[in-house]
């Protein structure tokens, strides 16, 4: 009787229209929350983007740049030692490898002894120039007595040779005389040739204590320049980085100019962002950027916009087109934008040359010179310098 009363009940028409109802109620709701629903979300995850995209510029045709320093040597010789290995980091100044300095030393030697030989030949010239100005002295002595002793006698031979006329001297006493006023002449002849011949004697030895003077500078200067290429011998990190590249080992013998080594220098990190034209209108030199890195997704890093490339990437390549020619089709040219990153060095994300980047441009922000228009800011900068990145 109970499997009757259940097979009534089932097949009852009220009980099967009320189940149908809710059914169609529930679809009805579901057709109408569902899409509102999906309104909702999508608004809620497409409508902070929209608005963040209208006040901001993004690009992902950007790369983080750097300042690589090429080592290269400086004089040649045999890499004795080599103090540093692959990608390590180095302060400024810290010895990176030494090339053999016994040709360079002896060099040194050679030139300080040529120095030392060039004094000692000056000093000696100016002894004898000091002796000179004293043989000067007493030949002007001597000629100064000379033509006393030369005046005398000429007076002497006058008034002598008046008496004579008179008749009150003999002949002999008067040659006698002028004898005497003949030798003082010949006398005073030598003294002033002794004195032409000592201040000949002076200017000759100023002559040669100037050119030696000259040739202790030039000895000077090789000496100097064997002290720097001795010095060139030990090549030193010219400023902090990470060393790259290697190239050189022990017993290598190496050249003036030879490319050893790469320093990265990680305070002058960089983006440069190739934007495209229609992108620059409202960018400008000074503005906030937010610089996302492949590498290290979730982490941003702060920024600001320092100066514009003088023309499109296409018109400093190895072929620039050439538009005139043939058959024209407009291709939107994209113009590099320098990034200087502002961040505080973070060694758990590092920046290196070459790692692809996502600047954000907050175009909303008011740098000192915003209103100014694109063309007048093409290759400034701020002048700030480079920044501590990553």
């Amino acid at each position: 009787m109970s499997d009757e009363r259940s097979q009534d009940t089932t097949d009852s028409p009220d009980v099967a229209g009320s189940g149908d109802d809710r059914w169609a109620t529930v679809k009805k709701w579901a057709l109408r929350i569902v899409p509102v629903t999906l309104v909702v979300l999508a608004g809620a995850y497409m409508g902070p983007r929209l608005i963040y995209s209208f006040s901001h510029e993004s690009t992902d045709d950007a790369y983080v740049g750097g300042t690589i320093v090429p080592i290269s040597a400086q004089v040649a010789g045999k890499v004795v030692r080599v103090f540093v290995g692959d990608h390590e980091t180095v302060r400024e100044g810290q010895p990176l490898l030494a090339i053999d300095p016994t040709d360079y030393r002896n060099a040194v030697d050679s030139r300080s002894a040529a120095l030392a030989s060039a004094k000692a030949q000056k000093r000696a010239t100016e002894a004898s120039l000091e002796e000179q100005r004293r043989a000067l002295a007493a030949a002007r002595a001597d000629l100064g007595a000379a033509t006393a002793q030369d005046s005398l006698a000429t007076r002497e031979k006058d008034r002598y040779a008046r008496l004579l006329a008179a008749g009150s001297v003999s002949q002999s006493l008067f040659d006698h005389k002028q004898s005497a006023w003949k030798v003082a002449e010949a006398r005073l002849q030598v003294a002033r040739a002794s004195v032409d011949r000592a201040g000949a004697t002076i200017r000759r030895l100023k002559a040669q204590i100037q050119l030696e003077s000259d040739q202790i500078d030039q000895a000077r200067s090789a000496l100097e320049d064997a002290r720097v290429k001795l010095g060139r011998t030990t090549l030193t990190a010219p400023a902090p980085g990470v060393l790259a590249q290697k190239s050189v080992d022990p017993g290598q013998i190496v050249q003036p100019g030879q490319p050893l080594l790469k320093l990265v220098r990680r305070d002058s990190m960089y983006v440069d962002a190739n934007f495209k034209e229609t992108q620059l209108h409202d960018i400008r030199v000074g503005q906030k950027v937010e610089i996302d890195i492949d590498a290290y997704p979730g982490t941003s890093f702060r920024g600001h916009v320092a100066s514009f490339q003088p023309g499109t990437g296409a018109v400093f390549s190895l072929l620039p087109p050439e538009n005139a020619t043939g058959n024209f089709v407009k291709v939107v040219r994209r113009v590099p934008v320098r990034i200087w990153i502002d961040s505080e060095a973070d060694p758990s994300h590092p920046l290196w040359p070459g790692l692809s980047a996502v600047p954000h441009v907050e175009t909303g922000s008011s740098p000192d010179d915003a209103g100014a228009p694109v063309a007048s800011q093409m290759g400034t900068g701020r002048g700030d310098g480079p920044r501590q990145g990553g």
